[in-house]
């Protein structure tokens, strides 16, 4: 595992992001999240910076924006705790992680807020996502953590991990986390957002064997949508979008059988919706894939599980692939765009 890293390391010295982007993303960034300048940090600043195109480094985390915006004096207040290097790290992350409590901001979960640690403390503070943890765990260096840890205490065990790679490889955390970003099997590409989406979504259009990417690629969006805008839909009356150490978890929900568009929890009993959007697959394809999905998390959660499918419109196929099934429904969208008369030059 040690030749994979240095492997790893020789090769991505080769391109100008190793030698770039941390400069760049660093002295910007930096700057932003210094104590004196955050409180006048403003939504639009911090959206900037959740995108990946200005990062260089977190690709999704920019889905939190709603979230982490909607109360900036909160946010700032979070900010303003974490960047108080005066105190311990693991007190200041106790007073946004308190135990037994909810997170003080939602949204603000390991996947937003160690970056932000690092971008504060680039040479103490390293990130803990899905592609580091991925990759530790494929270098079998992971830790161990034992019953009852809090997400402050496992974020100082990998923390730890981090730092003695950082130093036993000679690299900064910054670098290490692209490392590892590698490893796992997405590290940073060099593309921006749109590059990023357009080979994403050709990539699993191909997948799906789908000749209309277009309509693909509206779903996908729709799917962003309707995780940012949860709480202005009808459904989120019942249901919940699920949150694990303050990271939204439930768009694109990890299984064994493969992602999960969008898994939400109800608010009275505790059981599961899972929602799929149709993305340009036949009718018998995607009901197949969400009785599979509807299986797994029922074994796995112990609970009753619905199924919920959106579509454009409903034809026969749909209606008889779904017509002798139990808990799932459709529902339809309509997407509505205008123009308005802003300036009528006389």
């Amino acid at each position: 595992m040690d030749e994979l890293i240095q492997q790893t390391i020789d090769k991505m010295k080769t391109s100008g992001w190793w030698s770039d982007s941390e400069n760049e993303v660093l002295q910007k960034y930096g700057e932003m999240f210094k104590k004196e300048n955050i409180f006048n940090l403003s939504a639009e600043m911090f959206k900037e910076f959740l995108l990946i195109k200005n990062n260089k480094h977190w690709e999704g985390i920019h889905r939190q924006q709603r979230f982490l915006t909607q109360d900036m004096n909160k946010l700032r207040k979070a900010l303003s705790i974490l960047a108080d290097d005066s105190r311990k790290l693991s007190d200041r992350l106790y007073t946004l992680f308190p135990k037994n409590k909810e997170p003080y901001i939602k949204g603000l979960g390991k996947a937003v807020l160690t970056p932000i640690l690092l971008i504060m403390f680039p040479t103490q503070c390293g990130v803990w996502n899905s592609k580091s943890e991925a990759a530790l765990k494929e270098l079998g260096l992971f830790p161990t953590f034992n019953r009852g840890d809090t997400f402050v205490d496992r974020y100082m065990k990998v923390n730890e991990v981090l730092n003695n790679l950082a130093d036993e490889y000679e690299i900064s955390l910054w670098n290490l986390d692209g490392v590892l970003g590698t490893i796992a099997g997405n590290g940073p590409s060099g593309m921006d957002d749109e590059e990023q989406l357009s080979a994403k979504l050709e990539e699993e259009a191909n997948e799906y064997g789908i000749s209309d990417p277009e309509n693909f690629a509206m779903e996908k969006h729709l799917e962003d949508f309707v995780v940012t805008n949860w709480d202005n839909l009808p459904l989120s009356k019942e249901y919940e979008l699920i949150y694990e150490d303050g990271d939204l978890v439930s768009q694109q929900y990890r299984t064994e059988v493969g992602p999960i568009d969008i898994l939400a929890v109800d608010k009275k009993d505790g059981s599961y919706l899972i929602i799929e959007l149709k993305k340009g697959r036949t009718s018998d394809a995607v009901v197949g894939q969400i009785l599979r999905y509807m299986t797994c998390i029922s074994k796995s959660k112990k609970k009753e599980v619905k199924g919920l499918i959106i579509v454009p419109e409903v034809d026969k196929n749909l209606e008889y692939a779904i017509g002798q099934t139990k808990n799932i429904s459709v529902k339809t969208y309509k997407v509505k765009f205008t123009l308005n008369e802003a300036i009528n030059p006389e």
